[in-house]
């Protein structure tokens, strides 16, 4: 049975274009005008943002701690800093 290389050739640019037009979107992945480009990412501060009520944005004035300050001025000034604790960052090996 002779085989018709055209039609061959013809089927084969046929099956491939539709194999490939299959991979291809209308918009791309990394376009921002997609729907949900970016959403992850508003999702994630509103779960983490406490957003402060009106009140409490006016109320900007923080006192200081009198006597811990005075403590920590003297221990500067007479040298008396206790050392830092030892910090660790892994407790793996222990």
């Amino acid at each position: 049975m002779p085989f018709n290389k055209p039609y061959i050739i013809h089927t084969a640019l046929v099956m491939s274009a539709a194999v490939l037009s299959a991979c291809a979107t209308t918009q791309p992945a990394t376009s921002s005008d997609t729907a949900s480009f970016g959403k992850a990412i508003h999702v994630n501060m509103a779960a983490q943002i406490v957003a402060p009520t009106p009140e409490q944005k006016m109320d900007t004035y923080i006192p200081a701690n009198r006597t811990r300050r005075d403590l920590a001025l003297e221990a500067y000034e007479t040298d008396t800093i206790p050392p830092l604790p030892e910090s660790v960052t892994s407790d793996v090996n222990e």
